[in-house]
């Protein structure tokens, strides 16, 4: 057989097997309509209304939108209000670490440390959440965040309502406790979507 017909038919043998293998490992995802930023704010709207403060949670994420691409499908979105609730734990965590290092108050610094601990894991609970993203079991998730929430319970337990409370801790923890609702809602609308896709 002619050299180049032998080349030509392992080109096409390889590309018959490398298609179905790509194709196979293609996440499975909504793409919100083909039209543009509009159903991305509508989805996201649709999350914050089904959230426990849907008005607090629109005006975070309305100042957030030019973080999500006018493309988005609905695994790009979870990904991005992921990516918030991460950096907003980060930055509460960074606050606590410098507070602890400041103050001059034995009781304040055991709460700040006690405190920093627990979002130590809250920001390990939502990178792996983060990670979850790449399985189809989206009830992983919802179990981090579970995980998370129960972490910054006990956080506020340090800083009750009528406990010595500068830096507004309290405040703060139900900050991010509003943007971990916002990451269960979204991980729960993939996790319905994808269970009508494999009924039908």
């Amino acid at each position: 057989m002619d050299p180049c017909w032998r080349k030509m038919i392992f080109i096409v043998v390889i590309l018959a097997i490398a298609i179905p293998i790509s194709s196979g490992h293609r996440r499975r995802s909504r793409r919100l309509d083909d039209s543009n930023k509009d159903d991305t704010e509508k989805y996201l709207r649709d999350i914050c209304s089904k959230t426990d403060k849907p008005d607090m949670c629109w005006n975070i994420l309305k100042s957030e939108l030019h973080k999500f691409d006018d493309d988005s499908d609905d695994i790009d979105i979870i990904d991005g209000v992921i990516e918030l609730a991460i950096e907003k734990s980060k930055e509460i965590h960074d606050k606590l670490d410098q507070w602890f290092s400041d103050s001059n108050d034995e009781n304040l610094k055991k709460k700040y440390h006690s405190c920093s601990k627990n979002y130590n894991e809250v920001d390990r609970n939502l990178e792996e959440a983060h990670r979850n993203l790449d399985s189809d079991d989206y009830r992983r998730i919802s179990d981090q965040i579970d995980d998370a929430e129960d972490e910054l319970d006990k956080c506020k337990q340090e800083f009750g309502s009528d406990s010595f409370d500068p830096g507004h801790v309290g405040d703060r923890n139900n900050e991010l406790g509003l943007y971990l609702d916002i990451v269960r809602v979204a991980a729960d609308c993939l996790e319905d979507y994808h269970a009508d896709e494999d009924h039908n």
